[in-house]
């Protein structure tokens, strides 16, 4: 046994993925907020500029209007929804070993290879593992005991899996 982790899934522990997932495995969404000021900046000169054509400008600016709100609105939802899924004692214990990761909680246990992981991305306050299929999973670095086990556990998850971009490479 390299390390341990215990989660709880709560509202910190949603929080603390969102901001993360964001920042280190987002391609497009952090610039959602951007692109709906852009648009609702291009409805807004269309009304201006093509004054008899006015109602294009307006659909223009609602869409964006609509899309900034939803962007400004996007991670409260989605951290809302989580919690609203999950029972409040929710939580999972992980033993993270040389080849593979096993997670015990309440409703069972299950043990996966770490080479059966497509993917592996390092953040600032943990680490994302990226299963074949489905969500990735996100493990916060204060729940990893001991804590000085950290970087040798980041070390040995990136040479153990292999994204398939580096499999094309070889």
């Amino acid at each position: 046994m390299i390390a341990t982790a215990h989660v709880t899934f709560n509202r910190c522990y949603f929080e603390l993925q969102y901001d993360e997932w964001l920042h280190y495995r987002s391609r497009y969404k952090r610039y959602e907020i951007w692109f709906a000021l852009a648009l609702t900046l291009f409805g807004v000169t269309m009304a201006i500029a093509f004054w008899d054509q006015w109602l294009v400008g307006a659909l223009f600016t609602s869409a964006g209007v609509y899309e900034f709100v939803m962007a400004a609105t996007s991670k409260r939802r989605w951290v809302n929804a989580r919690v609203a899924t999950v029972r409040d004692d929710k939580s999972v214990d992980l033993q993270f070993d040389s080849d593979s990761l096993t997670s015990t909680s309440a409703n069972g246990s299950a043990t996966m290879r770490l080479s059966d992981f497509t993917g592996f991305t390092s953040a600032s306050e943990g680490f994302f593992l990226v299963p074949d299929t489905g969500v990735s999973i996100y493990i916060p670095r204060a729940t990893i005991d001991p804590s000085d086990s950290y970087s040798s556990l980041i070390e040995l998850l990136g040479s153990k899996i292999v994204t398939p971009k580096e499999q094309n490479r070889g």
